[in-house]
Formats: structure tokens, sequence, C-alpha cells
């Protein structure tokens, strides 16, 4: 009976582990996604001359779910009447990312009623810093990894020596 805990505790922990490295990796393809869209952003708004529900949309497209949720939500809410400012700070809180880079896409909301060149310098000044911010999650995603993978093995480990 014990050897059959001790299996499911250490199961347990390779599951923990499993989903602490799928949700850093979802978190890191919304992060990638987002700079990628915010860089075409500034691109398209240069180039063409589409209203902004229509480019959301277009933007969501070419993104991972997350991010495609996102901006397809902003966009619906836009086409409902609501204002670009409000739905998209509501939508960049519910996202899951740091605080850090939901402040960041926060800041995007204030420039929405700005001139095409005001967005597009925004844009660009949020795009660089989320990439700087996905650079970092790369440089210390096998620390992390190795140190939430350690946590999690060692509780189950202690809970094996507390059977016993």
């Amino acid at each position: 009976m014990k050897a059959c805990g001790v299996v499911c505790i250490l199961l347990g922990a390779v599951y923990g582990t499993y989903i602490s490295v799928r949700e850093r990796r979802r978190r890191r393809e919304l992060l990638s996604d987002l700079c990628g869209a915010l860089s075409r952003l500034g691109d398209e708004i240069r180039l063409s001359r589409i209203p902004f529900p229509e480019l959301l949309e277009h933007l969501s497209e070419t993104c991972g779910a997350d991010a495609a949720r996102f901006f397809r939500t902003v966009s619906g809410g836009v086409r409902q009447g609501r204002t670009p400012s409000a739905i998209w700070i509501q939508e960049a809180d519910a996202l899951s990312l740091s605080a850090v880079d939901r402040a960041t896409l926060r800041e995007f909301a204030s420039v929405l009623r700005g001139d095409e060149e005001q967005i597009r310098r925004t844009v660009s000044v949020l795009s660089a810093r989320l990439e700087r911010s996905l650079q970092e999650m790369d440089a210390s995603a096998a620390g992390d990894i190795r140190r939430s993978a350690a946590l999690i093995f060692s509780a189950a480990a202690l809970i094996v020596i507390l059977l016993y």
C-alpha cells in the first residue's frame, strides 16, 4: 500500500513539473506572439488605412490561441461601440503574463486615440520592451525549470520519507 502511495506521489511530482513547464511555454508563446503582432501593427498602421478592428482581426490570424483571443476580443469590443482603450486595458489585464508585461501592454491604451505617428512610436517602444522581457524569460528558463522541478521533487521526497 505504501509503495502505491509512493508511486502516486512521484507521478504527481512528474505531472506538476510537466504543468509548470507547459505553463511557462504558454506564457512565452503568448509574449512572442504579442511582440510579433505589435511589430506588424506598427507597419500596418503606416502602410495601410485599415480600420482598427479589422487590423486587429488580421493580426489575430497569425498569432497563437491566447494572443488571437486577445486581439479578437478587443476588436469585437470596439465593434460593439466600447472604448478601444478601456477594452484594451481590460483584456491586457486578463492575459497570463507578468505584471510588468501587462503594464507594458496597458500603456498602449493611452495612445489609441492619438495620431498615427504617436501610435507607431509607442508600438515600437512597447514591442522593444516586450522583446527584452522575452529575452530575459529565455535566459532564465533553464534555471527556473530546474528550480521548479527540484522543489516539486523535494516535496515529493519529503512526503515519501514521512510515509515510511
